[in-house]
């Protein structure tokens, strides 16, 4: 009798554990607090710890989920510390990264660190004009496609470094291929300045 309740104990707790584990992978939040991604990207997803840090909220779920599958694949290496992300991605399932994703995607939209300025005009234009609105749509807010993210509003500095990679091919994953050519026709001025009216939008 005594060794039967002893299994029926140890029995419950791995289920309680199992099931605090399972919890938590389907809890986007709270994976997105335990794994430290509030460390660089800011609690609420939009506030990063520093320039050329993404912000996170209400990004597309699908990109953001093929994004973190690539980091973990090692496809994909983030912009500032090449091995910051790889060994949280690591750690990551499947199920974890979809989790994720949707949250993110559930969060307010992020919103610009600064007031709209006098250099919109000639963003504005080069974004229209380098056909950059055919994939992000009117003013990078809505992309055509899910596997696109959404640019509006996105930090300046990261903006510019992701462009520049894609022009170089550091940065070759997902859909970065269809990208390629209209940056080989974009200046490095002229990614400054698109970078600087996107991460005004509002």
């Amino acid at each position: 009798m005594e060794t039967s309740r002893i299994f029926l104990t140890a029995a419950s707790c791995v289920l309680v554990a199992w099931t605090a584990s399972a919890a938590l992978a389907a809890d986007g939040k709270a994976l997105f607090a335990d794994k430290g991604c509030t460390a660089c990207h800011g609690e609420d997803a939009k506030t990063p710890l520093q320039e050329g840090y993404p912000k996170l909220a209400g990004q597309n779920a699908e990109y953001v989920f093929r994004q973190l599958q690539d980091i973990k694949a090692g496809s994909r290496a983030n912009a500032q510390v090449p091995d910051t992300m790889a060994p949280i991605a690591a750690d990551l399932t499947e199920a974890d990264n979809r989790a994720l994703a949707d949250y993110l995607a559930g969060l307010d939209k992020f919103t610009p660190a600064t007031a709209r300025g006098p250099a919109d005009a000639a963003g504005r234009k080069l974004y229209m004009s380098k056909t950059c609105i055919a994939c992000h749509g009117k003013e990078g807010l809505k992309p055509v496609l899910p596997t696109y993210p959404s640019v509006a509003g996105q930090d300046k500095a990261y903006l510019a470094q992701q462009m520049r990679d894609i022009k170089s091919s550091a940065r070759k994953n997902g859909e970065t291929a269809a990208m390629q050519p209209v940056m080989h026709l974009v200046n490095e001025d002229e990614i400054d300045a698109i970078a600087d009216y996107l991460s005004n939008v509002k």
